[in-house]
């Protein structure tokens, strides 16, 4: 999968932060929190999520950014395709994730894991 490794990291209010790492091997590490701390969760993309995630992370098109308006604060959050100086990164703020349905439908897949 060309668009591995990933990660996706938001960080936010109250202490709130997620972090999902995708490796290129298909194992991912999934760490949460907010005032009280989570377990990381692992696992590994089944065959069905490797294809759906390379298919939305294709339709993404070039690193762009959506910053947060005046005043806005927390949730913002980071996609980076990639490593090193190839690497691509898109930074939103999660309330403008409705403004890009791509960037969305990635933030989204990632979510359910």
């Amino acid at each position: 999968m060309p668009y591995l490794p990933l990660s996706y990291r938001v960080v936010g209010e109250d202490d709130y932060m997620l972090e999902i790492e995708v490796a290129a091997s298909g194992d991912f590490e999934i760490n949460s929190g907010d005032y009280t701390s989570h377990e990381p969760r692992r696992g590994t993309l089944s065959s069905n999520q490797r294809a759906d995630l390379s298919h939305l992370l294709g339709q993404l098109g070039d690193a762009r950014e959506h910053p947060a308006p005046a005043g806005a604060s927390g949730f913002v959050a980071a996609l980076t395709l990639g490593e090193g100086d190839q690497a691509k990164v898109y930074r939103c703020w999660e309330g403008a994730l409705s403004e890009d349905p791509s960037l969305e439908a990635v933030v989204r897949a990632l979510e359910v894991l």
